[in-house]
């Protein structure tokens, strides 16, 4: 698969089949891999666009803690679609990538025409709760940074981020993650749902307690959302439940006018 130089770093990424265009974006500690098997379910019909976010695996991993936020991932996004040539695509992805997604409609509008929501949050109304967790993050990175050293590179398993399912797939140099968990998922400024005016498509196992409530948040403020809670499932409900997911998707996709 590809890389391109990209808004100043090499970005891996997929294309999977043909049709409208579908850009995923995995979550902390995991990567495109995450989207593979559902790349698979939707061939023939979409174009399935999954990419390693800077600090992930494949993807360059800068040194400076100034190279990570969320507003220059979301200028890698960007960047991405700009390299690929589309201007206006279903854009979604799973925890931090779904916040990714929001981050990205909240700055290019026009260029979405529906998000998919994968065990995501809008972010932090209040500074004592995104505070509390950056300083958490802050936290784990300080734990693996003094664990593995920051050039190391490690699996997702060792460094017990990321989905269980791909501990063994995702292969991430440490300096990376802890940029990441330092940087990119610092104090998320929150997203009013109410002025997402796309179709969505918000998913969340049911057994995945910290997004329960996002996705009731969701489910009540947007205009065009629609909720489905995956039995079973918990934080990687597309790993633990995949089929229930996958016609979920497919189910919303198909609903959707994308020509």
């Amino acid at each position: 698969m590809p890389t391109a130089k990209l808004n100043g770093i090499d970005v891996y990424y997929e294309e999977h089949g043909s049709g409208p265009a579908i850009i995923l974006t995995h979550g902390l500690g995991d990567s495109a891999a995450l989207w593979t098997p559902l790349a698979e379910a939707l061939a023939g019909k979409y174009r399935l666009i999954a990419w390693d976010m800077r600090g992930h695996y494949r993807t360059e991993a800068p040194e400076e803690l100034s190279a990570y936020t969320q507003d220059i991932v979301v200028e890698d996004l960007r960047a991405l679609c700009d390299h690929l040539g589309l201007e206006k695509a279903v854009h979604g992805g799973h925890s931090l990538g779904g916040y990714t997604a929001l981050r990205f409609r909240e700055k290019y509008p026009e260029r979405v025409s529906a998000l998919v929501l994968h065990a995501a949050g809008p972010g932090y109304r209040n500074e004592e709760g995104s505070q509390a967790w950056t300083d958490r993050l802050a936290g784990i990175a300080d734990k693996q940074e003094a664990r593995f050293g920051l050039d190391a590179r490690v699996s997702a398993k060792e460094l017990r981020t990321g989905a269980p399912q791909l501990g063994e797939v995702s292969q991430h140099v440490v300096r990376g993650i802890t940029n990441v968990e330092r940087g990119v998922m610092a104090h998320p400024s929150f997203t009013d749902a109410t002025k997402i005016d796309v179709p969505a498509l918000v998913i969340v196992g049911e057994n995945d307690k910290a997004y329960v409530a996002s996705s009731a948040y969701f489910e009540a403020k947007l205009p065009r959302g629609k909720k489905v809670v995956i039995e079973d499932a918990g934080h990687p409900a597309a790993l633990e439940q995949p089929e229930a997911v996958y016609a979920a998707i497919r189910e919303f996709l198909d609903g959707l006018d994308l020509t």
